[in-house]
């Protein structure tokens, strides 16, 4: 019951991280030749750390699963 909570917590946090840096770049765009807002970088990395991350992690796990139940 708590991995089901956890994991739906996880879901929810992602998917707002995925909406904020959306409203952000939509909001302020980067001009050409200027480098993007340091906000944007550090949701952009947590994005990066919080969704594929475990994604990876997850389709290594169920890999080695189906791999060993073979």
């Amino acid at each position: 019951m708590l991995v089901k909570w956890t994991l739906v917590f996880f879901v929810a946090l992602s998917l707002g991280l995925v909406v904020l840096s959306k409203v952000i770049a939509f909001v302020n765009p980067p001009r050409p030749g200027r480098p993007r807002v340091p906000v944007l970088r550090a949701i952009d990395r947590m994005l990066r750390w919080t969704v594929l991350v475990p994604a990876v992690l997850g389709l290594v796990v169920l890999a080695v699963t189906l791999w060993l139940a073979a």
